[in-house]
């Protein structure tokens, strides 16, 4: 329960990260000790469901109830591939010795965080990385292999205080083993810091820059979900037109580039209400580029779509200029247990909205899509897709040189919930070294800098047009190009383990019991 706490303390938005640095060593001196793997497996899920508790209590705020005891659920299950984690580690280290037990401990972690990421139906927010998000000066290595990277630096650190704990203290003046893990670890962490320094100040400069409106409505979630409300788009065009009519004057953040950038602006994701038909779809479509247009701007916006009457609905994002067809992204990762029920597909967040279907389910996107604008190409996730630094990645790959998430976190009712998704969302723009812009319809809204500086565009539940300049890069990361390889390979490390332990297990015969065995 100690374990669990550091680490729900270290994660964000609290963020004290040096705790997640000896939260583990608990656990790790009990897989020393324990001989029965499943009473390890116990031990570890209740550490990691008081770090799901601690830190995302504000999953059980949702507006709808039966959304509210999905997500409760959800929290019972996050802790399990921890937890299965350390009990393959018993196993290992009751067959293999103590010392493979400790490296099979660190491959099963990343290799059930990388399942997690990649699977279907998988939630990647339970992250040992994650821990790490506030720590500018060591999550810079996040742009070598990820949030993969930053949980291999969080379990390294971990068996440092393991062992640190385990070595006896020697007497006398002259060193002994703890001291000279002590300066072992100060220089592991050093040397990530002075990489993560000097990384931050070698960043090229911007190629260019955007000129970009982000707008946040913040409605209260019952009158953002009345998918039937016609009048929401009169709101974000009368919201938009205060903020240009206000005369913003766009702070220039780190400019460098006198020539003005294509105007964006942005709404939030589900802004655009789902049309009858194809016809009145295409009509409001045409009529807000126009209406951008008049304002020499394109418009990026959430909206829900429904091709036709009765079928599913889709969560996308629409790009929309004069003289250029209309373009569309399809939200690809559903939240599971929220938006969609694995094998069923029902969704219980829709149950308190009004929609015009009584399907009550989302259709799945099939690939991302980037946006072509007038000199720059974006990328835009949707929601909880901003946690999954893969699907981000493909974005970035396939030419985008400016991320936008759109997001509305008022069905959750909590601005803890709000801030820990802006900084989890963060480590997307270490990764790739782009620009990310978190439009929010309740709030945070955020501009996040390629070195993951965040400038507050709109407070919780605070009705704003904020204006910035965002820069646009076009570099490629190793994380870029490799992925998430500290996952892939810790996958054969642990599948090893785990078949040797499985074949040990299956050769070794039982002894034989004597009929008349013989006094000591």
């Amino acid at each position: 329960m100690g374990a669990g706490a550091l680490l729900a303390l270290s994660m964000p938005p609290l963020g004290v990260f040096p705790l997640a640095w000896i939260a583990l060593v608990p656990l790790m001196v009990r897989l020393e000790r324990l001989r029965n793997g499943w009473t390890l497996f116990r031990e570890a899920y209740v550490a990691f469901l008081f770090m799901a508790v601690g830190s995302g209590f504000w999953m059980l705020f949702h507006e709808g109830m039966e959304a509210a005891l999905f997500a409760g659920l959800g929290l019972l299950l996050l802790p399990l591939p921890h937890a299965a984690a350390f009990g393959l580690a018993s196993l290992a280290r009751a067959r293999h010795g103590l010392l493979i037990g400790v490296v099979a401990l660190v491959l099963n972690v990343l290799t059930v965080e990388f399942l997690v990421s990649h699977l279907p139906g998988g939630l990647p927010w339970l992250l040992l990385g994650h821990t790490q998000a506030s720590a500018l000066a060591l999550n810079q290595i996040a742009d070598l292999g990820g949030v993969g990277l930053l949980s291999l630096f969080v379990l390294v650190v971990n068996v440092f205080g393991y062992v640190f704990v385990r070595t006896a203290r020697r007497p006398g003046l002259m060193p002994g083993g703890r001291t000279l893990l002590v300066l072992l670890a100060a220089a592991f962490l050093s040397g990530i810091a002075v990489y993560g320094e000097e990384r931050r100040a070698q960043l090229p400069p911007s190629e260019d820059e955007l000129h970009v409106s982000v707008v946040q409505p913040a409605e209260p979630p019952a009158r953002w979900g009345d998918a039937t409300d016609w009048q929401r788009v009169e709101r974000l065009a009368e919201l938009s037109d205060r903020g240009d009519r206000a005369d913003h004057s766009p702070p220039v953040v780190r400019s460098v580039s006198a020539r003005p950038a294509p105007r964006l602006l942005v709404w939030p994701e589900a802004a655009l209400p789902p049309s009858p038909d194809a016809s009145a779809q295409e009509r409001l479509y045409r009529r807000l580029a126009l209406w951008s247009s008049d304002r020499q701007s394109a418009l990026l916006t959430g909206a829900l779509v429904q091709p036709s009457p009765g079928a599913p609905l889709r969560n996308a994002a629409v790009y929309l200029q004069r003289g250029r067809p209309v373009q569309e992204y399809t939200k690809v990762h559903l939240t599971p247990l929220v938006e969609q029920l694995p094998f069923f597909g029902r969704s219980p967040a829709l149950e308190p909205m009004t929609l015009p279907t009584t399907s009550r389910q989302f259709a799945q996107g099939g690939t991302p899509v980037v946006f072509d604008g007038e000199g720059y190409r974006i990328g835009t996730v949707i929601g909880f897709e901003s946690l999954r630094g893969d699907h981000v990645r493909q974005f970035v790959r396939d030419g985008a040189d400016l991320v936008i998430a759109l997001s509305d976190g008022g069905w959750w009712r909590s601005a803890h919930a709000a801030r820990q998704h802006l900084a989890m969302t963060r480590l997307r723009a270490i990764e790739t070294r782009r620009a990310v812009v978190m439009a929010n319809a309740s709030g945070t809204s955020a501009l996040v800098h390629p070195d993951g500086v965040v400038v507050p565009l709109a407070e919780w539940m605070e009705e704003d047009v904020a204006v910035r300049m965002v820069p646009l890069q076009s570099g490629v990361t190793v994380y870029t190009r490799l992925g998430d390889w500290p996952g892939r390979f810790a996958m054969f490390g642990s599948g090893w383990f785990l078949l040797t332990t499985l074949l040990l297990g299956l050769l070794r015969k039982p002894k034989r019991a004597t009929a008349n065995p013989e006094p000591s």
